[in-house]
């Protein structure tokens, strides 16, 4: 792994994740262009040099090319453009409020769409590569999870489609599956939940999830950016990085679709 310094871009990055990503990457070396719709979460970073902020809306396309045209006065090319930014919608399919799917596909989807083709001619000139932030539910889709589930998947599409691309320019893709990470999502997820708990027709099966979610066990995001450091360096990347993801979710990707959803519905 080449330990040269890099021009990484990320998204997301005033909490979470994305706070993580870029301040383990600032440790190792690399300058870092931390983006955030949460201008008052950049602040944070003014203190060091190796940190570049910019507010960015990744939903607004004025704001990504407002971004683009500050970033241009910074560097001549981005090494990597890091698509973290992302939100959390969750509840029963027929229940779940369609302006919420709607803007979550605008943040976890289009927004990573939006970034990606604004930076492109700053990431071609350094054949520079995109590293996407999926999940392990990219993977596989459970109950009440659907809108973030199919969120992920299509970042699994856009990944594979544009790594396909991608290499004809010798320019490399990397997808980060994530399991439970310890951020505000956790947060989210009960909060969305709770909406369900009363009225719904699923209200006594979304009770015994949300004993699940209690007791489910929060890795640091530390581990994320020490995977997407290896993205951003390694010359050859793996083409998915899995971290810290649950072993029993895990072995319900390789059963037969019939055999998971009877054990889903069994024993959750």
């Amino acid at each position: 792994m080449k330990g040269k310094s890099k021009v990484v871009l990320v998204t997301g990055a005033a909490h979470g994740i994305g706070q993580a990503i870029t301040e383990y990457l600032c440790q190792k070396g690399d300058i870092v262009v931390a983006t955030d719709y949460d201008s008052e979460g950049l602040l944070k970073y003014n203190s060091n040099d190796k940190i570049r902020t910019i507010e960015m809306d990744v939903t607004n396309q004025d704001s990504i090319q407002k971004a683009v045209d500050e970033v241009e006065k910074l560097v001549d090319g981005i090494d990597c453009l890091v698509n973290n930014a992302g939100l959390f919608v969750g509840g029963p399919l027929v229940e779940v409020d369609f302006k919420d799917i709607q803007k979550l596909f605008d943040v976890n989807v289009l927004g990573y769409l939006r970034v990606t083709q604004s930076f492109y001619p700053l990431l071609k000139t350094k054949k520079g590569r995109v590293v996407n932030m999926s999940s392990e539910v990219g993977r596989i889709a459970f109950p009440f999870n659907g809108p973030y589930s199919m969120s992920k998947y299509a970042i699994e599409a856009f990944s594979d489609s544009l790594r396909r691309e991608f290499q004809f320019l010798d320019m490399n893709v990397v997808i980060i599956q994530p399991g439970a990470i310890r951020t505000s999502l956790p947060e989210a997820t009960v909060k969305n939940y709770q909406k369900y708990m009363e009225n719904s027709d699923f209200k006594e099966v979304i009770s015994r999830v949300w004993k699940v979610l209690e007791t489910e066990r929060y890795a640091d995001p530390i581990f994320v950016a020490k995977k997407v450091y290896k993205a951003v360096h390694k010359k050859k990347p793996k083409l998915r990085y899995k971290v810290k993801n649950n072993i029993q979710r895990g072995f319900l990707e390789y059963l037969p679709a019939s055999w998971a959803d009877f054990l889903i519905k069994n024993f959750i």
